[in-house]
């Protein structure tokens, strides 16, 4: 084989594997950020779950308007409002997008928070997160108070 041949199948081989690595990191940056955005989705459907928790009369096992916010007593409120939206007993749910939990508002009354940790890694990998599921995790949170005209306010990391 000349020299010329040589060249020319090195050249090949040297594209072929810079379009594999391409492909490779554009697939990961595609594939985090989808699971950020099935994660959003997933969290404005349980924020507007604890919005209709929150606007449910008592008496149809709801929030009745509580006052102030989803109510008085927190850790009973989270339990209530958790159920309602479908988390277990300790406030966490988990499918395929990644691992939910329910919190108060830094202990406000008026404010309800949920978050989770994505199960892709995210687009900084030195990224810890609180809740030790390693680093670079996709991680959103969603705060909600109900009796705000804009009652949702994201926090997205990573």
């Amino acid at each position: 084989m000349g020299t010329q041949q040589v060249l020319l199948i090195v050249l090949a081989v040297i594209i072929v594997g810079v379009a594999v690595a391409v492909g490779i990191t554009m697939f990961s940056t595609q594939s985090s950020s989808a699971n950020r955005e099935a994660i959003k989705s997933d969290l404005m459907a349980f924020g507007s779950q604890a919005i209709a928790f929150w606007k449910a009369p008592a008496g149809m096992a709801g929030g009745g308007k509580g006052s102030p916010g989803f109510g008085a007593n927190r850790a009973e409120a989270l339990r209530t409002v958790g159920r309602w939206i479908g988390f277990d007993a300790n406030g966490v749910f988990t499918n395929d997008n990644g691992r939910y939990r329910i919190w108060d508002g830094y202990g406000s009354a008026t404010l309800l928070r949920i978050g989770c940790v994505g199960t892709q890694q995210g687009q900084n990998p030195t990224y810890n997160n609180a809740w030790g599921f390693g680093t670079g995790r996709v991680e959103v949170h969603i705060f909600i108070s109900p009796a705000n005209d804009n009652p949702f306010t994201w926090d997205i990391r990573n």
